[in-house]
């Protein structure tokens, strides 16, 4: 009885396990599109979908066995480009007629328009009227493979981080300064929480004060008062709080950029951390004699305790006479910076110049460097459109059209984004003044191609390569930008010999491999692609470039790798890899899921 009733829960689950495999198959079926029966011999050349400068250009070509009669006679086969935002008809295909087959053939040239990326090359067969669905479709190609409209012109995929657009004139630092941190102590009188200008006080404000006048923006400013173990100075448990907050108060008098709310206090009491501090720099004892004062005071026992064992020591007399004055004190540990590269006076000549009707001391240079030093492109624009107030030259209407370009790349919409190029092209016409500027023409070259004027933008360029003779660094931009839009142009020879510039970006070095892989040195290509990887992992790019020449090589399990790196660096390139038909083995296989 048990066996069969083991056999019949066998029975019952394999039968459960092959209705649901069944069921899984069927639904596969209905996902999967029908094989086509007339028009599976037909195929383009070449293979994928290519981009060859401004145009798409393939030959199909195919035969069918059509069914005889009146339906052969009335048969057409229509070619249509399909995407989501538009679906472009690319005519009747020709047929010959070849005895019981037919021979179709059509060579297709179209100009390329960006939805093309996302479209779909689909076969259609009609028996009869075209109004009716078709009696059979064949996909022939997804995407368009144009890897030369990946090169970087100062696009980003959104949710990149921003190519910084345009150049600056004079000093630009890439930092608003090194914080640093100094101390300061200031002592008492036994007991006491007074302030007094003795006991070396005077010297250490003085030198708080060049320390502030050199960083004048304070980042952190920590007051701690201490009081040493004698008598006199352990009858108030606060006498080090309120030492502290006497020295705050001094110097936010002496120091009027100092405030309050910048202050942090705290104190120390029935402590003998200070003391072991002090006694590790104190020189009036050798070393193995410091060892008993260390023994005592990291080891158990309480506060009290360690004192009657301290003074038990043959030389605690000599070293608390030298140690215990030094306790009576107030620390300050201040942390500051340059303030947008201007040292106390400077700053203060910025802030007054920056006040309705204050007055303009502040010099050209100085004006320069805070602008230069902002790393807020609000404030940037700001300094610049002051300075250009109080000095009308090229540098400030330069820079301020380059904020306004970058200001630009951050704007969510179109008009936002216009109205900025508006201002920067007013701005740097205004800092031509009648004299060719290869900057200026740098930049405006910049913003043409934001603009999609690219030929502009490249004219510029070439006059500015003329002009910026002599200026190194400037002249290697120029020439790597140049280099960019010969790669979009189709001019890869010509983008190489601009691409001998130093470079020193990934995004350079991955447009240089563009070039060097369209023109099938794939050797180039990898070096490259590498050089941009490692410049920058996170740019994602340069793995991205090294899976297509695997893919090229047939190195499919490279491809691969390099595909996944290139995602798990830039998950942005996800939605570009899923439209790239150079990869569409690994979605059609099922190697790699992209979605």
């Amino acid at each position: 009885m048990y066996c069969q009733t083991t056999l019949i829960i066998n029975l019952f689950w394999i039968a459960l396990v092959f209705f649901a495999s069944t069921l899984n198959l069927q639904a596969q079926k209905r996902k999967e599109a029908p094989s086509p029966q007339y028009l599976k011999d037909f195929a383009i050349q070449p293979k994928q979908l290519r981009l060859e400068g401004d145009s798409i250009r393939f030959m199909l070509q195919g035969t069918a066995l059509l069914p005889s009669g009146v339906l052969s006679k009335e048969a057409k086969v229509m070619l249509q480009l399909r995407a989501k935002q538009d679906t472009l008809e690319l005519g009747e295909v020709d047929a010959v007629s070849n005895g019981s087959f037919s021979v179709f053939s059509k060579n297709i040239t179209l100009a390329y328009q960006p939805w093309m990326d996302e479209g779909s090359l689909v076969l259609q067969l009609f028996f009869g009227n075209r109004d009716q669905r078709p009696a059979e479709e064949r996909l022939l190609a997804t995407g368009v493979r144009a890897p030369q409209r990946w090169v970087h012109l100062g696009n980003s995929l959104p949710g990149e981080s921003m190519q910084e657009l345009g150049r600056y004139a004079g000093p630009q630092l890439s930092a608003p300064g090194r914080a640093v941190t100094e101390g300061f102590t200031f002592y008492f009188a036994p007991g006491s929480s007074e302030w007094t200008a003795s006991l070396g006080n005077e010297k250490e404000r003085k030198r708080l004060g060049e320390f502030l006048n050199k960083n004048p923006d304070v980042r952190q400013l920590q007051l701690t008062g201490l009081q040493s173990p004698e008598q006199a100075e352990g009858r108030n448990s606060q006498l080090g709080f309120s030492r502290g907050q006497a020295v705050g108060k001094l110097l936010t008098q002496f120091f009027p950029s100092l405030q309050q709310t910048d202050i942090n206090y705290s104190s120390r009491w029935n402590d003998w951390f200070d003391f072991r501090t002090l006694l590790a720099d104190y020189s009036g004892l050798p070393e193995e004699n410091k060892d008993a004062f260390y023994q005592i005071i990291l080891g158990e026992g309480s506060y009290l305790e360690k004192g009657i064992a301290l003074r038990a020591l043959p030389d605690f007399a000599k070293v608390s006479a030298a140690l215990y004055p030094l306790l009576r004190s107030v620390k300050v540990e201040l942390t500051a910076r340059p303030y947008l590269g201007l040292n106390g006076e400077q700053a203060k000549r910025l802030q007054e110049a920056l006040r309705p009707n204050g007055a303009k001391r502040l010099s050209e240079a100085d004006w320069a460097l805070a602008a230069g030093a902002s790393q807020d492109l609000e404030e940037k624009g700001y300094l610049y459109s002051n300075m250009a107030e109080a000095y009308p030259s090229s540098l400030p209407y330069i820079n301020l059209a380059v904020v306004r370009l970058r200001q630009a790349q951050f704007s969510p919409d179109l008009g936002s984004k216009e109205v900025l190029w508006e201002e920067a092209e007013r701005l740097l016409n205004q800092a031509q003044q009648g004299k060719p500027n290869p900057l200026v023409l740098y930049n405006q070259a910049q913003l043409l191609i934001n603009r999609g004027e690219y030929w502009k933008a490249y004219t510029l360029l070439s006059d500015a390569s003329v002009l910026a003779k002599g200026q190194a660094s400037l002249a290697a931009d120029i020439d790597l930008l140049r280099g960019a839009l010969d790669v979009e142009r189709g001019e890869y020879k010509l983008a190489l010999l601009r691409f001998a510039a130093p470079i020193s970006t990934a995004k350079d070095f991955f447009n240089k491999g563009i070039a060097h892989f369209q023109l099938g040195d794939y050797g180039g290509a990898t070096a490259a692609f590498e050089a941009s990887a490692i410049q920058s992992r996170e740019f994602g790019y340069g793995y991205y470039g090294l899976a297509w020449v695997a893919m090229e090589l047939g190195q499919v399990d490279t491809a691969l790798g390099y595909l996944q790196r290139a995602l798990q660096n830039n998950p942005t390139l996800r939605e570009k890899a899923i439209l790239d038909p150079t990869f569409e083995v690994f979605r059609s296989e099922g190697m790699f899921e992209l979605k």
